[in-house]
Parts: C-alpha cells; sequence; structure tokens
C-alpha cells in the first residue's frame, strides 16, 4: 500500500496495457522466468502466471529496495496481474515468490528512457492520504509503545502479562500492515512466521517466534495441516526456546519496530496513489490469504484480534475516502458500509471480555462463513481504485 519513490501501482487487475504489452512472467516452484528483462519508464504492466504448484506472489522493488508494487495470493494454475508507473530510468529487482516465503527468486529488469514526470492525483486524493498518514503514524507510535512493554515483560519472566498482551500489541500492526510490508527487510524481522524460514535455516525471529514461547507447541497442534505447528517448527522450539535465546529475540523486535517507526516519521515518507486506493482490500485480503485457515497465531489462537485489526484498518482508509466514493457512486459506498458491517458482526460475535476467543473455538463451518463475507467485501473494495482515481 506504501511506497517512497518513483512508482504508481495497480496490482490484481490490469491497467489500460493489453495482455500482448504485458512482460509475461512465469512463475513455478523453482523458478522465475521473464519474457523480457527490459522495459520503458511510464507504465510496465507485468502478467504473472503460476505454473507452480504452490501459491505465488510476485514483487518489483526499487533501487533502495523498497517494495514499489506486489500482486499476491497467485494460486497454481492461475494469473495475476501487476502495473507500475515507473518513471526513473534504471535497473530493478523483481522476484516471484513460490509458497509466499523468503526473499523469493530474484531477477533484473533495466529501465531506459527518459525520466517522466509522475502521474499526479487530485487534491482530494492528496489530502485523504495525508490525513491517513498521520493515523498511520499513530499507530507505529502506538505500536512501539506497546512493543516496549510486551519486551519488558518477556524478558522480566512475566509471562502470564505478555500472554495477555500478546493479541493488543499486535493490533497496532496488523491496522497498518501493508504499510510495514514494503519495508522488505523490516516486515518480515517483526512478523515472520516459520514458514518463511525455509524450515529453520534462516532465523526466526519477530512476534511469532516470541509467541511460540510464550505457547509452547502441544502434542496435538503438530502436524502438516492446515494452521498446524510443522513437526520440524515444534522440535526447533524445545531446542531453541531458552529464556536466554528469547532476550535477544525481544531486544530485536524492539529494534526493529523502532526502526519502523522512524522511517515512517521521516518528513519524505509519503504513499503512491494507487497503493493508498487499494489499501483496504489489501487489508482484508490479509485476512482472506493467509489468517483464516488459522496459520498466522498458530501457537497462541489469538487470530481473531488480527481480524478485527485488519478491519479496523480497511475502514480507516474507507472513511477517509468516504466523500469521494459517494459523490461518484453512492450505491458503491453503501455496499461496501453493509459489507463491512456485516463481516464485523461475524468477528464480534466471539468477543470474549476485552478480546476474543481462542480460534480454535470457531467452528470450520463458522470460518466459513467468516472466509465468505470477507472474500464478498474485497470483491466489492476492488472497484474502490476506479471510482477513486477514474480509471
Amino acid at each position: 500500500m506504501l511506497a517512497v519513490t518513483a512508482p504508481v501501482v495497480l496490482a490484481g487487475c490490469t491497467a489500460k496495457q493489453s495482455d500482448d504489452e504485458a512482460i509475461a512472467v512465469t512463475s513455478t516452484n523453482d523458478s522465475c522466468e521473464l519474457a523480457s528483462t527490459e522495459a520503458t519508464t511510464g507504465l510496465i504492466n507485468f502478467k504473472v502466471t503460476n505454473n507452480g504448484s504452490k501459491i505465488t506472489e510476485f514483487y518489483l522493488y526499487g533501487q533502495n529496495n523498497r517494495v514499489l508494487g506486489e500482486v499476491e495470493n497467485i494460486g497454481p494454475g492461475l494469473s495475476g496481474n501487476l502495473t507500475v508507473e515507473v518513471v526513473d530510468p534504471g535497473t530493478y529487482t523483481v522476484a516471484c515468490k513460490p509458497g509466499m516465503v523468503g526473499t523469493g527468486i530474484q531477477k533484473q529488469i533495466t529501465v531506459t528512457g527518459e525520466k517522466k514526470e509522475k502521474s499526479q492525483a487530485p487534491a482530494d486524493v492528496n489530502a485523504a492520504k495525508e490525513r491517513y498518514l498521520d493515523y498511520v503514524r499513530g499507530q507505529i507510535d502506538g505500536l512501539a509503545a506497546q512493543t516496549e512493554i510486551f519486551v519488558n515483560h518477556v524478558k522480566a519472566g512475566d509471562l502470564d502479562a505478555a500472554r495477555a498482551q500478546f493479541g493488543q500489541v499486535r493490533t497496532f500492526y496488523e491496522r497498518v500492515e501493508p504499510v510495514a510490508e514494503s519495508f522488505p527487510e523490516l516486515d518480515p524481522a517483526i512478523d515472520m512466521r516459520w514458514d518463511d524460514t525455509g524450515d529453520g535455516a534462516d532465523p526466526f525471529t519477530g512476534f511469532h517466534r516470541i509467541e511460540r514461547y510464550l505457547w509452547p507447541p502441544q502434542p496435538q497442534e503438530i502436524g502438516d495441516g492446515e494452521g498446524q505447528i510443522a513437526p520440524a517448527d515444534a522440535a526447533d522450539a524445545k531446542t531453541e526456546d531458552t529464556a536466554a535465546n528469547i532476550e535477544k529475540i525481544a531486544d530485536d523486535l524492539l529494534a526493529n519496530v523502532n526502526k519502523l517507526k522512524e522511517e515512517v516519521n521521516k518528513p519524505d515518507f509519503t504513499f503512491e496513489d494507487r497503493q493508498f486506493v487499494q489499501g483496504p482490500q489489501a487489508l482484508i485480503d490479509e485476512i482472506a490469504a493467509t489468517k483464516v485457515g488459522g496459520e498466522e497465531d498458530r501457537y497462541s489462537h489469538t487470530d481473531l484480534w488480527d481480524f478485527a485489526a485488519n478491519v479496523d484498518g480497511a475502514e480507516t482508509l474507507i472513511a477517509e475516502m468516504q466523500p469521494i466514493i459517494s459523490a461518484k457512486n453512492p450505491e458503491l459506498m453503501n455496499k461496501i458500509t453493509e459489507q463491512f458491517a456485516d463481516v464485523r458482526t461475524a468477528i464480534n460475535q466471539f468477543r470474549e471480555g476485552d478480546g476474543y476467543v481462542p480460534y480454535t473455538e470457531v467452528t470450520p463451518e463458522q470460518r466459513k462463513s467468516l472466509s465468505d463475507k470477507i472474500d464478498a467485501l474485497s470483491a466489492t473494495l476492488s472497484e474502490v481504485p476506479g471510482i477513486v482515481l477514474g480509471s
């Protein structure tokens, strides 16, 4: 949803270029092949086809290693489109991520041509972006403050207090998750899962490593099914989740969160137009693609906290754009409002005290119903970029 320099991104749907004009990308389980590694400044369109057996993603990185555009959750046999407006010539990196883990399979492309002026958004969109930036900075400030408290609990051995705070502290992160994802080093350091380690080949860090320490894997939770704890993950926990190791993980987590805060609070930090208007769908798709199965918080089962936080962030974005959407398509705005209410009601049925019941108490039928409502909302939100930007 966010970048800092040249590009404007449209992911998941095709821009004005046709498939014939797009750079064809073929992703498999172990390769990322591009029909061309050359492009010219302006709109660059990629058509990504997944010929592998794992869900894949495709990313474009700038010269500063920031994510300039991405298309996620491309299932086996399916395709996805990504259009990026690149105004500066130079060398850029692309990556396919089979299994949606690790740094992916990277290639370089060369963009030639003259430096161009970036497309300008309407004044009302720019004003909405500025208001939303204040919200993002407030959430990251809250994340930093709560993470310090959380880390202090962990290091002091007050594990009950740390467990009680885990869902809450991550709420600040989940509300603005796509923002953090534009920092390809900080995001995994803060929020990686065991799946991102290559079965332990890379260090396991961040919130979920501490989560595993706070809720050690139980025998009935171990397996290869959706939302289960992999046997290698459980074995690693037995040997590596010592108090001394976790103290270092906790210190690193706080340092990385503070680094994220520093980056977001820089005066030149800004949002690209299309990434901004796609933000609501990106947040809802975080639930649909990576949380409904219970794999996000597989040790603590605090997944519903994340669901609610993603909805919070998406609703905040829509609230900033509501005057624009209502003026151009009031029926769409009414539909979005109704569907958000439907999703919120579905989540709230699982409230317990100040939080939510463990996700293990949500039946398969209830998960399916919630997933259907989220998918319907995502489909409606996909119309927002075209309405807001008039494209």
